[in-house]
């Protein structure tokens, strides 16, 4: 190691060095001042401007289908569309009555760019993914590996299959309502092993290359729900190392590892790389010729077990495709012993029971684009009763989490620290409702002892009648006091790995690791599902307080996991519907906060926490929409992450207002650096004093866009220019927003550089 004197001297050398390069370049560009062209640089905003966070203008083009009937048969008709099946290729078309537009897969007997193989896999009406006896996976469509037989009915028909040399078979139902187009598959027609064959079930996707595009020929894009919800644009042949193919819901710990991003094994992570977003919806769609002709695609069954894919045009197979693949077996690793890693990776012997579902709505005019169908998709779920209507006449709130105590790492032991005391907390909340701020959702976190779900009041916070004070005098005030709750994760002073913690496949204990030892607790634990449902059950005997708002529920409302543990196993649907009864039962007559819920949740959700606010940024993903602000808008209050967790900017203050979404903040009592080397060390920035201003400032710039629209639903979501958007609310607000450099318009509304304007 260099000793500090070195250091010096090595440093003063490069800063010489330094110097004199620059004083040589400056003396370079005088001299040639005349011949040099000087060239805007790319500040900020304009890079978020053209960057795929943001939606971009379409064209308007007219797009022609083509596809024709020759050698399909008409099945049924309806007002809106009609199905046609070719019985050869086990394929189908539909006809958009509304525009005569022709929906289909690929060219039957040459599709440029793909094979036989291909071609049959992409057109079969259901393709299947097998594993043979050495484990290697195999792809097959119906035409040429599968004898079919079709039997028809009054909405359309089933086609039994029989994939004889694989002695796998099940019978697809295709049914046609109005113009929603069914595809499904009962789990009780399913079979494998007939024959004595070896090979194993992977997967089934339904009509694999619906909608898809070759290279760029074609105007459009694929919708994927990744973050607030992403388009794919059609586009030529690139090579791309690995495409879209995210779980429904998200990974299942059970089977699957997930790995927390580091930064070269620094004593931070890098706040920056951060896992992909989950996708919550069981939804995607494609559009050919915006506000022209469209698919919006909804998984009605299965979805736990089910594949969101979209794979851009590639220089091997140039086609843009999007579809759900329903997983039925995936490899794992089966342990040899109790060592991490150690052991062969194998398909899971147990079959998924699935009986997959997806309805494809054809859609035409306003439908046809992503804004239109998560209106769509916003009526289908207010029909079923999954969304209502809220009450759109209170001001727009914000919520501020207040972190009450936690661990701090001491030389040998650790002690406790307290950041936000009850007395502490009243004392926040009396200042802020002095600077008007009287609409919040105050959560409290971290205020059990050793911070464990469902434990008493942290008696160093305060006692039971001091909490009931502060509830009181929150409420008094016109606010909503919620106790944070995390039943489902633990660090290991928390569980008991052997009684309470889940297990995988490989019969060892599902955890999340982080790769930074100077973190106190670096992995993170997950209770089996019925000692979630012993903390949530302790959670609400403590939580019975008079003036309590309830209980802001986080984990539970999107870890959705199997357990393997060993004569307890509960597959990851089996769980699914444990976590609708525990949730349900927390929320009793009323409807709760929860933390990024997934869509099965979403009927018991009042506040919708930390809301998505990009896509994952994919370098194959050409816009951000906010396809899930459009859904839930008018029907659940939506709030950000915290605002002081992440870089504090303008373009993080204009996404709120151009999405609709309420602001955040997490925050102490006590200075931030208390927090260093304790439980709470990953929020870097807490102090309330130090925040003050900050939060009087977002809330006084949110609300004066969003007051007069916050609660209502938009119609309409459209980039005018890159960077500059407009939003339609369904009171007939429009809400400008500018992300660029220069002045915009739209007719006599103009939008300064950087800001935004209200008009009716």
């Amino acid at each position: 190691m260099l000793s500090g004197k070195r250091i010096i001297i090595a440093a003063s050398l490069v800063l010489l060095l330094g110097f004199a390069f620059y004083m040589k370049s400056v003396s370079a560009q005088n001299e040639e001042e005349a011949a040099v062209t000087n060239t805007k640089p790319l500040v900020s905003d304009m890079m978020e401007a053209v960057s795929n966070r943001q939606v971009h203008p379409f064209t308007e083009d007219a797009v022609e289908s083509r596809f024709d009937l020759t050698g399909f048969n008409m099945v049924l008709e309806t007002d809106r569309a009609e199905l046609w099946l070719n019985k050869e290729w086990n394929t189908l078309r539909i006809r958009n009555k509304n525009t005569g537009y022709i929906w289909g897969g690929v060219d039957l007997s040459e599709a440029e760019g793909l094979n036989k193989s291909w071609n049959n896999f992409a057109n079969s009406i259901a393709a299947i993914e097998c594993y043979d006896e050495a484990g290697t996976e195999g792809r097959y469509g119906l035409t040429e590996n599968a004898v079919t037989d079709y039997i028809m009915n009054d909405n359309g028909y089933e086609c039994h299959v029989d994939y004889t040399e694989l002695g796998i078979s099940f019978t697809v139902s295709v049914s046609l309502t109005n113009n929603k187009l069914t595809f499904r598959i009962d789990e009780e027609s399913i079979e494998e092993g007939k024959n004595n064959s070896t090979f194993k079930l992977k997967s089934i996707t339904f009509f694999p290359y619906l909608g898809a595009s070759y290279s760029d020929t074609v105007d459009g894009y694929m919708l994927i729900p990744d973050g607030s919800g992403a388009l794919i644009r059609f586009q030529q042949p690139k090579q791309y190392a690995s495409t879209y193919a995210a779980r429904v819901y998200g990974k299942d710990l059970g089977i699957e590892s997930l790995a927390q991003p580091s930064d070269l094994q620094a004593y931070r992570p890098n706040d920056y790389v951060v896992e992909e977003p989950q996708v919550l919806m069981p939804v995607y769609g494609i559009v050919h010729g915006v506000k022209q002709n469209g698919i919006f695609a909804v998984i009605e069954n299965g979805a736990e077990y089910a594949t969101i894919t979209a794979t851009p045009a590639l220089s091997n197979n140039p086609y843009n495709r999007v579809a759900a693949r329903f997983e039925f077996r995936q490899k794992y690793n089966q342990s040899i012993n109790r060592k991490k890693g150690a052991g062969a990776i194998i398909p899971q012997a147990h079959l998924n029971k699935i009986s997959p579902e997806v309805s494809l709505y054809i859609t035409d005019g306003e439908q046809a684009h992503y804004d239109g169908m998560a209106r769509l998709y916003r009526s289908i779920l207010q029909e079923k009763g999954v969304l209502q209507k809220i009450n759109s006449s209170s001001d727009m709130p914000i919520k501020l989490e207040l972190i009450g105590a936690g661990l701090h790492k001491e030389f040998i032991g650790k002690s406790l620290r307290v950041f936000t005391d009850i007395g502490d907390f009243s004392y926040i909340a009396g200042l802020l409702n002095d600077k008007g701020i009287t609409n919040i959702s105050y959560v409290y976190k971290s205020y059990t002892k050793n911070n464990e779900a469902g434990a008493k009041l942290l008696r160093q916070l305060g006692n039971k009648t001091e909490l009931e004070s502060l509830i009181k005098q929150i409420n008094g005030l016109g606010n909503r006091f919620y106790l944070y709750l995390n039943p489902v994760s633990a660090n290991k002073d928390q569980i008991n790995k052997r009684t309470e913690a889940a297990n995988n496949l490989s019969n060892m204990t599902i955890e999340i690791s982080r790769n930074n030892r100077a973190l106190m607790y670096d992995t993170t634990y997950f209770y089996r599902f019925s000692e979630v449902a012993k903390r949530i059950n302790a959670a609400k005997v403590f939580g019975d307080m008079e003036y309590l708002s309830g209980y802001a529920l986080d984990e539970l409302s999107y870890r959705l996991y199997g357990d393997f543990t060993s004569g307890r196993e509960k597959t990851r649907d089996e769980n699914l519907t444990a976590i609708i009864n525990l949730v349900e039962g927390l929320a009793g007559s009323q409807r709760i906060p929860l933390y990024r819920p997934n869509e099965y949740l979403w009927n018991y959700v009042s506040e919708f926490y930390n809301t998505p606010l990009a896509s994952g940024q994919f370098l194959y993903e050409t816009d951000t929409v906010p396809f899930l602000q459009i859904v839930l808008s008018g029907s659940v209050n939506m709030y950000g992450a915290s605002l002081n967790t992440g870089s504090y900017s303008r373009e993080r203050l204009l996404r709120h207002i151009e999405y609709g979404v309420a602001p955040s903040f997490t925050l102490t009592y006590c200075p931030s650096l208390d927090l260093y080397k304790t439980t709470e060390e990953d929020y870097i920035s807490t102090n309330y004093e130090d925040w003050e201003g900050y939060i009087e400032e977002t809330y006084n710039t949110i609300s004066s866009a969003l007051d007069k629209v916050y609660g209502h639903s938009i119609i309409e979501h459209t980039a005018l220019k890159d960077g500059f958007i407009r939003v339609t609310y369904d009171n007939g607000a429009k809400v400008y927003v500018n992300y660029t450099s220069t002045e915009q318009a739209d007719g006599e509304i103009t939008v300064r550089p950087g800001w935004f304007e209200v008009a009716w």
